[in-house]
């Protein structure tokens, strides 16, 4: 049977994953990184980001169970 302190910690990275997402697609930080002073690619970039972190968490939380 798995932790429930450890499913509790999942829940809240992944809940600090959508706040982070939330900060950089839909708070007024959008103006900066879509300004024309920066790469074309930016906003992939972060979506990159937001993408490789919630795949570390989805590893790093993996339960083996038979």
């Amino acid at each position: 049977m798995p932790d429930p302190q450890d499913i509790r910690r999942q829940k809240e990275h992944s809940l600090l994953l959508v706040l982070l997402a939330l900060l950089l697609f839909a708070s007024p930080l959008t103006f900066w990184w879509a300004s024309g002073h920066h790469a074309w690619f930016l906003p992939y970039l972060l979506w990159l980001l937001l993408i490789l972190a919630g795949a570390w968490l989805q590893v790093r939380h993996r339960r083996h169970e038979l």
